[in-house]
């Protein structure tokens, strides 16, 4: 009977602690939203019409969920020497390059204000157009972990320009096709996507990338290859790596990881390739 009492009075004590451990916070004001506009724009000489992607930051504390609009836009564009005014579309701004030539070595500086008082530049340096060599070698394996399946691996090599400092985005399209028992064919599209710098170039100034995989292979009948290689500005590199960084960290308890901007006065990226 007493171990009884006792086990109860154990309880009752439990009980009251916890109770003892609630704390209510009182409110606070939260940071005062600063608004910014947000610029998304890779410009190419292989391009026809350049894209500016522009739209707002948005409020992390409140109660509205209406998103935040940047106002009505306008923006130019320069090379140095010659100016143009952007032109307005229902995601930004854009420009032809009839009227501005996206040019292979040129820096371009681009302007851009709301009609909600904001501002926002960026200069973009377009690399120079060089002659690198890209060597792709297809071999096949069979794996019987648990199944017997064909492996398609990709060694993909290219030569890197000597002299100066370079960056790069490897970027891999396969395209199978399998026939199916009433002759309809079934296509499926996988990628690949690749950002490097020529810190990995070996003395003879060739890099290597690990083997890209394509596990089920014996699921098509045929398959295409494309290997697209960008040579980037070194804003864009760090930009695509930034966001790899931020998607993809293995560890969960690390500090968040910003994403690169190269935009002065507001958020995001302006930067270019060949």
């Amino acid at each position: 009977m007493r171990n009884r009492s006792l086990i109860y009075y154990l309880l009752l004590i439990l009980l009251l602690s916890g109770t003892g451990c609630e704390k209510y916070i009182p409110f606070v004001n939260a940071p005062v939203f600063e608004q910014k506009l947000v610029i998304t724009s890779f410009i190419s000489p292989s391009d026809t019409l350049s894209r500016i992607y522009v739209s707002s930051n948005q409020r992390l504390y409140g109660f509205t969920e209406q998103p935040e609009y940047p106002g009505d836009l306008t923006g130019t564009i320069s090379d140095g020497t010659n100016e143009i005014e952007l032109d307005t579309t229902s995601f930004g701004l854009s420009f032809s390059h009839d009227r501005m030539p996206v040019i292979p070595g040129k820096t371009y500086t681009l302007k851009v204000a709301s009609s909600n008082g904001l501002n926002a530049e960026a200069t973009a340096t377009v690399p120079q157009q060089r002659e690198i060599l890209i060597k792709v070698d297809t071999t096949t394996r069979e794996t019987d972990d648990y199944m017997t399946v064909s492996i398609l691996a990709l060694d993909i090599e290219l030569t890197d320009y000597p002299g100066e400092k370079n960056f790069y985005n490897v970027i891999g399209k396969l395209t199978g096709y399998k026939s199916t028992s009433n002759q309809n064919s079934i296509k499926s599209i996988r990628y690949w996507c690749e950002y490097i710098d020529d810190k990995v170039a070996s003395p003879d100034n060739r890099i290597k990338l690990e083997s890209w995989e394509v596990p089920s292979l014996n699921n098509y009948d045929s398959a295409f290859i494309d290997i697209i290689l960008l040579n980037t500005e070194e804003s864009y590199y760090r930009y695509h790596k930034s966001l790899k960084n931020y998607d993809s960290g293995d560890n969960p308890f690390s500090e968040a990881s910003p994403v690169y901007s190269n935009i002065e006065g507001g958020l995001g990226i302006f930067t270019s390739y060949t």
